[in-house]
């Protein structure tokens, strides 16, 4: 039992990606650089000043998906079903609205200057298109056989994220869109719509947390870390909801924040537009 747990230190400890590390800095770089005062070379100059919050959302997001497949959380993951979920979670609710709510709109125009990609965009980005494809895709993710093999091979686990990271972009565009002509919604729709993400979800994550038997075969030969197999797995489930809760909750929170801000913004404006008018007439 020593000898595992001493094994299990070790990859604990060689679990970096420093391939991911150097990719990500470059694209950190990259963003950086485009945002920049200094645009000499830039071919997003002229998309005007970006704010800390946005320069932060997206390294932050960056960082996440760091966390999420470039630490020894990704090792972890094919020891611990919960810490999987926690993974999922964060690549695909967590860091997708960070990377977009840090898009300045001008930076997205230039990427999706090119008609037809423009065009696919407005397809997938549709609300009814985006919500149903990420959730779909990501509950036959964890349909047992399926999961069993992507988890079995690391081009295939490699080729479950390049599915559906781009399809959790979508889900999110509509309610994060840097580009508010491309498939924006009104606050009040984004609410609904977040509420039918969380509906979305609720049915993969029920089915984990509810289950009586061992669903993923994956996680039988896998050593233990102090907690049983079904434990784990319901664990999982539980993880994935809370976080789901909490992501949706926070956008949700910030969707009303700027709702009742530009409301108030707005009537503040229509009081003065009036104002003004009356003193016009009086003057008259």
């Amino acid at each position: 039992m020593s000898e595992m747990k001493h094994t299990m230190d070790f990859n604990f400890l060689m679990g970096w990606s420093p391939f991911l590390l150097l990719l990500l800095i470059c694209i950190g770089g990259l963003y950086l650089f485009a945002i920049g005062k200094r645009k000499r070379l830039s071919k997003f100059s002229g998309m005007g000043p970006v704010n800390r919050l946005k320069k932060f959302s997206f390294l932050f997001g960056i960082f996440l998906f760091f966390i999420a497949k470039g630490s020894p959380l990704n090792m972890w993951g094919h020891y611990l079903f919960l810490i999987h979920m926690l993974q999922q979670s964060i690549i695909y609710l967590a860091v997708p609205p960070l990377i977009l709510a840090g898009l300045p709109t001008r930076m997205v125009d230039s990427i999706l200057g090119i008609w037809p990609l423009r065009k696919a965009w407005k397809v997938f980005t549709k609300p009814i298109i985006a919500i149903l494809t990420f959730n779909v895709l990501f509950s036959f993710y964890h349909i047992p056989f399926i999961f069993d093999a992507i988890m079995s091979s690391i081009l295939w686990m490699n080729v479950s994220i390049v599915i559906l990271l781009p399809t959790a972009f979508f889900m999110w565009w509509p309610v994060i869109a840097p580009n508010p002509a491309i498939n924006s919604m009104k606050p009040l729709h984004k609410i609904g719509y977040i509420f039918g993400m969380g509906m979305l979800l609720t049915p993969a994550c029920a089915l984990i947390i509810f289950s009586e038997g061992i669903l993923y075969q994956t996680y039988l030969n896998a050593p233990r870390v102090g907690v049983s197999l079904l434990d784990d797995q319901q664990s999982g489930g539980i993880v994935m909801k809370i976080l789901q809760e909490v992501i949706y909750g926070t956008a949700l929170f910030c969707i009303f924040f700027q709702w009742t801000r530009d409301e108030r913004k707005k009537t503040e404006f229509e009081d003065k537009v009036r104002l003004e008018r009356i003193k016009d007439m009086h003057n008259f």
